[in-house]
Formats: structure tokens, sequence, C-alpha cells
């Protein structure tokens, strides 16, 4: 019995650290772009696309400009 506790015990807390792990991903939604808002200053600046794609991971600066993209793009069917 207490060997079957201890193993749900250890089963929760790896749980747990997973769900911690996954934290960081989480939470970084919108990292990139408030990090170049904030560095830029509302200019182009290669130096603030380096530390923020090194602050936030390279992929959230896809997403971003993948994002920025769509949102100029017209919608299907709009009028300009």
């Amino acid at each position: 019995m207490a060997q079957s506790r201890n193993t749900v015990v250890a089963l929760c807390l790896v749980a747990l650290v997973f769900a911690a792990a996954s934290l960081p991903a989480a939470t970084a939604f919108g990292c990139y772009d408030d990090c170049y808002e904030r560095c830029a200053n509302g200019k182009q600046d290669p130096a603030c696309v380096k530390m923020c794609n090194e602050a936030c991971g390279a992929d959230a600066a896809a997403k971003a400009a993948k994002g920025a993209s769509a949102a100029k793009a017209p919608a299907a069917g709009a009028s300009a």
C-alpha cells in the first residue's frame, strides 16, 4: 500500500515538473513584439532583432512576422 502511494506521489511530481517546464512557452506569447517595440522604439534596428531573437527564441520572431503579415493583408473579399 505504501509503495503504490509513493508511486502516485512520484508521478504527480513528474507531471508538475513537465507543467512547470511548459510554462515559459505559454507565457512567451507576444514576447518578440513587446521586446522589439521597447528596444527599437519605432525604428528598424538589427541589434534589437538579434537581442529579441535570443531573448524570446527565433521561432517567436517567425510567429510575430507571420502574424504581422496576416494582419496587413486584406481579408478575402474585402475592398481596399
